[in-house]
């Protein structure tokens, strides 16, 4: 992976926890607080929520 690839990474730690997807671009808000991991369909609350 490329750095250009490593800069549309979110953070371990609001990474899906279920495949652990952490590409901003398969990760879709969906309020404030949900975000749903567009590879395995789980919806969940990153620790650190919008920040």
């Amino acid at each position: 992976m490329d750095q250009a690839d490593d800069a549309n990474l979110v953070d371990e730690e609001d990474a899906c926890p279920v495949c652990s997807e952490r590409n901003a671009d398969r990760l879709a808000w969906l309020d404030d607080e949900k975000v749903e991991c567009q590879m395995c369909g789980t919806v969940y609350k990153p620790p650190r929520g919008g920040e």
